[in-house]
C-alpha cells in the first residue's frame, strides 16, 4: 500500500514540476531574435549568432557567426547559385512567396531563392561546425522576409 502512495507522489510531483517549468519550445522561443541587417530583408536567428564586420562591394550582403554556425547572406545581381555543391539533397521551397531551392551536403545547408525581382537573386549560407543542424537551418530560411523594392 505505501508503494502506491509513493509512486502516486512522485508521478504528482513530476506532474507539477512540468506544468510550472517553460517547455523546450517555450525555452527556444527565447532564444532567438529577428534581425533586419539593411533595408531589404529580415530574418529570424538564435541571439548568440553575431554580426561580423566584412568588407562587401556592389550588394546587400554579410555574415553571422557563432561558436557552432557561421551564416553568410547575399541579396543582389551576384548571389550564389552554389554550383559548387555538387552532390547536394535539393528540396524546392517557398521563402516569404518566392520559388526556391534548399541544398543540403554535409555541415552546410544553402539557400537559393533566383529571382526577388528583376535582376536580383538571393543566398543564404548555414555552415555548421559540429553535425548539420537541420531544423535550426529550417526555421532560420522560413523566417526569411523580403522588403526588397
Amino acid at each position: 500500500m505505501q508503494l502506491k502512495k509513493l509512486s502516486l507522489l512522485a508521478c504528482a510531483l513530476v506532474l507539477l514540476l512540468m506544468s510550472t517549468s517553460p517547455n523546450a519550445a517555450e525555452q527556444d522561443q527565447h532564444k532567438w531574435i529577428e534581425s533586419c541587417p539593411n533595408s531589404h530583408l529580415c530574418f529570424e536567428h538564435p541571439e548568440n549568432l553575431m554580426p561580423v564586420n566584412v568588407q562587401i562591394i556592389d550588394s546587400n550582403a554579410g555574415q553571422y557567426h557563432n561558436d557552432s554556425l557561421t551564416l553568410t547572406y547575399d541579396l543582389g545581381w551576384y548571389a550564389s547559385q552554389f554550383s559548387e555543391m555538387t552532390n547536394a539533397i535539393i528540396e524546392p521551397v517557398k521563402i516569404d512567396g518566392h520559388r526556391a531551392r534548399i541544398l543540403i551536403q554535409a555541415n552546410r545547408m544553402a539557400l537559393s531563392v533566383p529571382k526577388i525581382s528583376d535582376k536580383v537573386r538571393f543566398s543564404m549560407l548555414l555552415e555548421f561546425k559540429g553535425a548539420l543542424q537541420l531544423e535550426q537551418g529550417r526555421r532560420i530560411f522560413n523566417s526569411i522576409r523580403f522588403t526588397y523594392k
